[in-house]
């Protein structure tokens, strides 16, 4: 009879060892696989500010303006001061796509342009820029760029001629004190001397070349305006230009662009 209890008692025990094996230490070292769910972290949601009421699809120039540009315009507008110029400058992404004379980002800007009113042409500058590989969904409203350019005039002498530097795309008369004074100068000299004006008027490269050989003509043109209005005689003055033909700075720069945006003065015996 004891052995038979003692062979019940084993058994017992047995079956509570497997059992507390299988249910309590299945986590342990010497414990079956357990299948565990691994905590996912949602992915967020990359915020990207909008900076312009202004929309554009990818590898389209078209902007579409919300309602919120009329009021995001004329806040533009109204704080362009005398002394500076408004670059509107647009962006593309080099997986867009565009058959167009001019790349994509300049064709943003011309069209952006447009849709200002009452601006003049020579406040503005237009330029284009690359904003990276992809063309992205939340950044549609950050193809277009707007930035205000200080007045930075310029004159320069070398050799045997001046350079008289415009710091918008002016064709208008000269209302720089700077220019001015300088001019009164050599108004002076010419009308007591006999002596002739020769002014040559270089663009840059952005526009065509036909383009910018009449906006040279012009800038040159509203510097002999100038000197007539001083007293020199118009048949004293020529005028031609260059153009973009002869560049002084690397086109590819903002810095030599603005070199190549001037009209040249010599005064000839």
């Amino acid at each position: 009879m004891r052995v038979i209890l003692i062979i019940v008692l084993w058994v017992l025990l047995g079956i509570f060892y497997w059992f507390c094996k299988d249910k309590c230490c299945a986590n342990g070292n010497g414990g079956a696989p357990v299948s565990e769910i691994e905590a996912v972290t949602p992915i967020e949601k990359r915020v990207v500010k909008k900076l312009t009421p202004l929309k554009f699809a990818c590898s389209d120039a078209q902007p579409n303006a919300e309602p919120a540009w009329v009021a995001f315009r004329d806040s533009l507008v109204s704080n362009l001061s005398d002394d500076s110029q408004l670059q509107i400058q647009g962006l593309y992404s080099k997986d867009e796509s565009f058959s167009g004379d001019t790349d994509l980002g300049m064709a943003r800007a011309k069209n952006v342009l447009k849709l200002f009113e009452n601006l003049e042409s020579d406040r503005v500058k237009l330029s284009s820029g690359n904003k990276g590989d992809e063309c992205l969904q939340e950044e549609l409203n950050n193809l277009i760029a707007f930035r205000y350019l200080k007045n930075t005039k310029k004159i320069k002498e070398i050799d045997d001629r001046t350079l008289i530097y415009f710091p918008f795309n002016s064709t208008k008369q000269i209302a720089d004190k700077e220019i001015e004074a300088y001019l009164n100068d050599v108004a002076k000299r010419v009308v007591a001397s006999g002596e002739k004006v020769r002014l040559t008027g270089h663009t840059d490269n952005v526009d065509s070349d036909a383009f910018n050989m009449e906006l040279g003509e012009k800038r040159a043109t509203a510097i002999s305006n100038y000197l007539i209005r001083r007293g020199v005689n118009p048949n004293k003055i020529m005028i031609r230009s260059k153009g973009e033909r002869q560049p002084i700075g690397d086109n590819k720069t903002e810095e030599g662009r603005a070199k190549n945006r001037r009209t040249e003065l010599q005064i000839v015996k």
